[in-house]
C-alpha cells in the first residue's frame, strides 16, 4: 500500500529516533545499517528536512536528526512527500463519478478501508514506531545487541 520510498523514510526515520537526543548521522552510515543504498535515502531524507520533519547539517560532523519531538511527528509527515494520500479518494475502479450518491460497487468497502488507513497515518507517531522497534530489539528480533554506529553529537 506504500512505496518502497515511503518504507525507507519509515525505517529511516525510526532509526533516527532511536539515536541520543540531539545526535546528527551520516546519510552514508544510516544507509548501511538499514541496508538502503546511501544517495537514494540522501534524496529521501533532504524531501524530509523540506518537509520540517528532519534537520539536516553539512559536514563530517554533520547528518540528519528529527526536527521535532518523535511523539509530535506523524506517520502521514513521513509518507505524504513521496505517497498521494489524497488520491486514495478516487474511486478503485476508475469511475469518473463515485461517491456515496453514485457508488461504484466497491465505493462502501474501499471508502471505509481508505478512511481507516488515513486515520491510522494521522494517529500513530514516530515514538510509537520507534517503541515498537525498541520492543523488537528487547526480544532480540532484528536487533545485533551492539551499540547503535553512526550517530554524531552536537557540540
Amino acid at each position: 500500500m506504500i512505496s518502497q520510498t515511503s518504507e525507507y523514510a519509515i525505517r529511516a526515520i525510526i532509526d533516527l529516533a532511536q539515536q541520543p537526543p540531539a545526535a546528527f548521522v551520516l546519510t552514508k552510515e544510516l544507509g548501511e545499517r538499514l541496508g538502503i543504498p546511501h544517495h537514494y535515502l540522501g534524496k529521501i531524507l533532504q524531501q524530509l528536512v523540506r518537509t520540517g520533519v528532519l534537520d539536516s547539517v553539512r559536514g563530517r560532523q554533520g547528518g540528519f536528526r528529527l526536527a521535532r519531538a518523535a511523539n509530535s511527528i506523524k506517520l502521514r509527515e513521513i509518507i505524504e512527500p513521496f505517497e498521494n494520500v489524497d488520491k486514495k479518494e478516487e474511486c478503485i475502479l476508475g469511475q469518473d463519478k463515485c461517491n456515496d450518491k453514485v457508488a461504484c460497487p466497491m465505493h462502501a468497502f474501499w471508502k471505509e478501508v481508505r478512511d481507516r488507513y488515513i486515520r491510522e497515518l494521522e494517529s500513530k507517531t514516530v515514538a510509537d514506531l520507534a517503541e515498537f522497534g525498541q520492543r523488537r530489539k528487547a526480544h532480540g528480533l532484528g536487533a545485533s545487541g551492539t551499540q547503535p554506529k553512526g550517530y554524531r553529537a552536537v557540540q
